[in-house]
């Protein structure tokens, strides 16, 4: 669906990245920029995730926390 000029995603397909992240919006921010892995969101440096239309410093700080959270549950498993 398009408004206004950009891509409105109301159903956000189910990834890897709905197991890390709850919030819709920077799930959607990742997903339009090509980030739809973990392997990929693992490879991006805060700087990187600032970059991305939609992010800003308390998202990317955010995502860093949830990211080293997430590899300290795995390693625990």
């Amino acid at each position: 669906m398009r408004k206004s000029g950009r891509t409105v995603c109301n159903d956000l397909p189910s990834s890897e990245l709905d197991l890390m992240l709850s919030c819709s919006h920077t799930k959607r921010c990742l997903l339009n920029a090509g980030i739809s892995t973990l392997t990929q969101l693992m490879a991006l440096s805060k700087n990187d995730l600032l970059q991305i239309r939609g992010i800003g410093q308390v998202i990317a700080d955010d995502i860093v926390k949830t990211r080293a959270e997430y590899c300290n549950s795995m390693m625990q498993d």
